[in-house]
């Protein structure tokens, strides 16, 4: 890979193209189903057994609120993120698959998304917005803090 390159794996959820830098991704699964957990956010989809690990499966469209209006294939493959502490999979509608990215293609993101975004690619007159798994993962990890504090009291 040249010096300046990235690369993404890209993927639809609703009508938007997405993509997250490769490094921050384990693997790809099709989605099968999950166990559903109660009493936490909808965006939890729930929990799968992949090769004997236990996986939160992260739904995007709902992470994101995305109506399911916008959709064609809901739902059908999980990536896995590649993170050290926990399991973590977000369920999007389609993989595309990897397209390698200059730098200087990459524009930062607008202020008001920068909490999940870290860049925008422009090709072929379309916008792929550039996910950080680790920035949503803090976020998530944020939200459910919230939740579970909610849930106590």
């Amino acid at each position: 890979m040249a010096d300046g390159e990235t690369q993404i794996v890209t993927f639809k959820v609703g009508q938007g193209e997405y993509g997250i830098n490769v490094q921050q991704v384990r693997e790809i699964v099709t989605f099968k189903s999950c166990t559903k957990i109660p009493r936490v956010p909808s965006f939890i989809e729930g929990l799968m057994n992949l090769r004997g690990q236990v996986v939160l499966i992260i739904n995007l469209r709902e992470f994101l609120e995305i109506s399911d209006e916008e959709a064609e294939d809901v739902g059908k493959e999980i990536i896995i993120i590649d993170t050290p502490e926990s399991h973590i999979g977000f369920l999007v509608d389609q993989v595309f698959g990897v397209v390698r990215v200059s730098s200087k293609e990459i524009e930062p993101p607008p202020v008001a998304t920068q909490n999940v975004l870290s860049g925008i690619y422009k090709r072929d007159g379309k916008l792929t917005m550039i996910m950080d798994a680790n920035r949503v993962l803090s976020l998530l990890g944020d939200i459910i803090g919230k939740t579970e504090a909610k849930t106590e009291m």
